[in-house]
């Protein structure tokens, strides 16, 4: 983008991804997907399941992503550390692990980290770029348990829970304990009771919908 091309974009605008630079028929896909939105989508679409894309695995983007994971990061480690003294961690995994963005932090530590995903491209990501780490495709996090991979010292999952519903957060959790029978396991979601959880149906229930979630706080 030139000079003259940025007065085309104000301040804000500026700090988002250079949609510009993509490929043309991306950004007419991406048009036409909006539009699909605003339409007949969203009614053919009210019960399609959301699927998990690079930008969506962090809240932050740009320069702001490059702070948000480094202090990520370095509260992880330090917890782990305290752990750690406690009892060697020596097997580890998490839990929705994304594109890895995170579980580089356990190999710190244990000598064997496992990383359970839904999403296919997103682990076909992580494979690549950790190859030291081994990624398995799970069909619902309520299943990581039939993979057969554990026991771990240690099972994470950072802010994966606050998306789900109480029922289903609830499947999550007992699976996470059969994989850590004996262990530890760190558990990282937000506190903000709004804008969570994007269910349009009902936000209530959600452990992030505000009723669900006042009553967990009292």
């Amino acid at each position: 983008m030139n000079i003259n091309e940025l007065g085309y974009f104000s301040d804000r605008e500026r700090q988002q991804h250079d949609v510009t630079s993509m490929n043309l028929l991306v950004c007419l896909k991406s048009l036409f997907i909006k539009m699909r939105r605003k339409t007949w989508g969203r009614f053919a679409d009210r019960s399609a399941r959301l699927v998990w894309t690079v930008d969506m695995v962090s809240d932050a983007c740009g320069p702001a992503d490059n702070v948000h994971n480094y202090n990520e990061r370095m509260v992880i480690r330090s917890i782990l550390s305290g752990v750690n003294k406690e009892r060697p961690i020596r097997t580890a995994c998490e839990v929705g692990a994304g594109y890895g963005r995170l579980i580089m932090v356990l190999s710190e530590l244990a000598e064997k980290v496992v990383g359970f995903e839904r999403e296919d491209h997103l682990a076909a990501i992580a494979r690549k770029l950790l190859p030291k780490i081994r990624f398995h495709t799970v069909r619902s996090l309520d299943a990581v348990s039939s993979a057969d991979k554990g026991p771990f010292d240690l099972a994470m999952t950072c802010t994966v829970l606050q998306h789900l519903t109480d029922g289903f957060c609830g499947a999550v959790i007992d699976d996470i304990k059969r994989i850590c029978p004996r262990g530890y396991v760190l558990l990282i979601e937000k506190t903000q009771p709004i804008s969570i959880s994007k269910n349009v149906v009902n936000g209530d229930a959600f452990i992030s919908g505000n009723a669900a979630w006042k009553s967990m706080r009292a």
